[in-house]
């Protein structure tokens, strides 16, 4: 059997990078190994000739003098990325530092340079393909394994949960006026937020709010015992966001939960209409009525569940997933030089560049 080693490069763990572990574990048995560093650790020795770097997010100018070291040695790289880091919006700390000049040259020589561009978005390949022609649109995938022992709560009370990152607080607004009506509608339902809440909500007996957590595993098995009946997944309509990837699909499928999707892509492409979701338009009335109509027919709310359950399981479990994943290394690792020359003769260029970059910042 073939066998690909991979260094994972990381500037930090985040839930992007946990979910990049989860599909190089699963890939294990079909001949991919791997290890983890992070990039502020990052030394030559890490570069074994025989050993593929994948740079996973890597935007930090620090990357850039190893992706220019690799590519004077001749020596292959990978990058993922499931982010349109152009095309944030807003004026937040994470949309300033992309829009920094050193930022973008940074993230634009290592995509342009890498031996594969990886992403999960059909979309965002269409945007990458200006930098780089060598994109791999990869699936993404679901980890069963993580919720097995779960035990979900069981009460009278029907929970419409949400989770993500404080980046998410400005698609909350499309369904932040739907939460009061609901409540007075139906007093057995309850919000539940991790993450982020919508602006002017405050937490109360029947809105909770739980913090962000970065470890994506906890985060999935924490909303498997929240057992919500109602995912929401509001996704304002700009080019940032159609170039996402469909991960809450998966997850609220995986977890029992029916998903309530805003009518672009990503979700477009993977829900299909009343039958494993739906998909709606980003008005108050669209959000409300579909909220409504769930809380009111719990029986087409167990089946449209159950559709996305088998869905998920059919399409996106890791275990079938991961052969996809592990076929496309071990293809790529067969048509590139792994044994290029070393890259110790590169170093010195290296702390010079990183001098440079330090000035500059």
């Amino acid at each position: 059997m073939p066998s690909v080693s991979i260094l994972v490069v990381i500037e930090a763990e985040i839930a992007t990078t946990h979910l990049i572990e989860q599909v190089l574990k699963a890939c294990k048995p079909h001949g991919i190994s791997y290890t983890v560093q992070f990039l502020d650790k990052l030394q030559s020795s890490d570069f074994d000739s025989n050993t593929l770097p994948l740079f996973v997010r890597c935007g930090d100018p620090r990357a850039f003098p190893w992706a220019q070291a690799l590519v004077d040695a001749d020596r292959p790289y990978l990058f993922y990325i499931d982010d349109n880091f152009w095309r944030i919006l807003g004026d937040s700390s994470l949309a300033q530092y992309y829009r920094h000049p050193i930022i973008r040259r940074s993230l634009e020589f290592i995509v342009s340079n890498a031996n594969a561009v990886i992403t999960n978005s059909s979309e965002l390949s269409k945007f990458l393909s200006r930098f780089n022609k060598r994109i791999s649109v990869l699936p993404t995938f679901f980890d069963f394994s993580l919720i097995e022992n779960v035990t979900p709560l069981s009460d009278e009370r029907v929970r419409i949960g949400f989770a993500g990152s404080p980046s998410r607080v400005d698609d909350l607004e499309l369904v932040s006026s739907l939460i009061e009506p609901v409540l007075k509608a139906f007093p057995q339902a309850i919000f539940e937020f991790a993450g982020t809440l919508p602006k002017g909500i405050k937490p109360s007996e029947r809105i909770v709010f739980f913090p962000h957590t970065q470890d994506y595993n906890s985060y999935i098995r924490f909303q498997a015992a929240r057992n919500w009946a109602i995912g929401l997944a509001p996704l304002k309509d700009h080019e940032a966001n159609r170039n996402k990837t469909d991960n809450k699909y998966h997850e609220y499928g995986a977890c029992g939960c029916v998903g309530i999707y805003s009518d672009i892509s990503p979700y477009r492409d993977v829900v299909r209409n009343s039958v494993t979701g739906l998909l709606v338009e980003n008005t108050r009335s669209a959000w409300l009525e579909a909220v409504t109509d769930l809380l009111a027919h719990p029986a087409r709310r167990a089946a449209l569940a159950q559709n996305a359950f088998d869905d998920v399981k059919a399409r996106y479990d890791i275990l079938h997933v991961s052969t996809v994943w592990a076929e496309f290394f071990i293809n790529l690792a067969g048509q590139l030089p792994l044994t290029a020359r070393p890259l110790g003769g590169q170093i010195s260029r290296l702390r010079r560049l990183r001098r440079r970059l330090d000035r500059a910042r």
